[in-house]
């Protein structure tokens, strides 16, 4: 960066950190604040070079209510996220030989579902792995409501239909889980 950019960003920063600081701490907590007014600045000194600071406060705030928004949407991937992983954590230690079974189970439910048509796979997928309802299925498809509702069914009755003809039958399907009704 040329000598005069570094001394117009050193400037820029001195007259606008505590106003952008006071802006994001408003919006996020403090210690995410001091986070978010750090990254606001990262941003001018990496475009500190084509910037025009004739009033780079408003520039400024942009960035902020951006980076706080990408923030906010990046906790909410994350509480969405442990919420479909908390099912893998058990609340206690389960006996070997029943998660032998359980994973023989799986094993036979994932092998009968390979053998259905792929819409029949997506379906499943979508109700049980996704947890989606009968309308998300709908628009994730392409389909109506009721069409989703039927494919669900139809796909789970394949499905039971393909698991008992292995030689393992699980106790309880994961297409059963969630997802639509039935």
């Amino acid at each position: 960066m040329a000598p005069s950019a570094e001394r117009r960003f050193i400037r820029i920063y001195e007259a606008h950190y505590a106003d952008v600081l006071a802006y994001c701490a408003r919006r996020v907590n403090r210690s995410e604040a001091d986070d978010v007014a750090s990254e606001v600045f990262l941003v001018l000194w990496r475009r500190m070079e084509r910037f025009d600071d004739e009033a780079p406060l408003p520039w400024l705030y942009g960035v902020a209510h951006r980076t706080v928004a990408n923030r906010r949407r990046g906790l909410q991937r994350r509480i969405r996220l442990g919420e479909r992983l908390r099912w893998l954590r058990p609340d206690q230690a389960e006996p070997a030989e029943d998660l032998v079974v359980r994973r023989e189970q799986d094993r036979a439910v994932l092998e009968a579902m390979l053998r259905l048509r792929a819409t029949d796979q997506e379906v499943l997928r979508l109700a049980a792995w996704e947890g989606l309802t009968a309308p998300q299925i709908a628009d994730a498809v392409g389909c109506s409501v009721a069409a989703a509702e039927q494919r669900v069914h139809r796909a789970k009755r394949r499905l039971a239909r393909a698991v008992s003809s292995s030689s393992i039958v699980p106790s309880r399907l994961p297409a059963e889980e969630g997802g639509g009704r039935t």
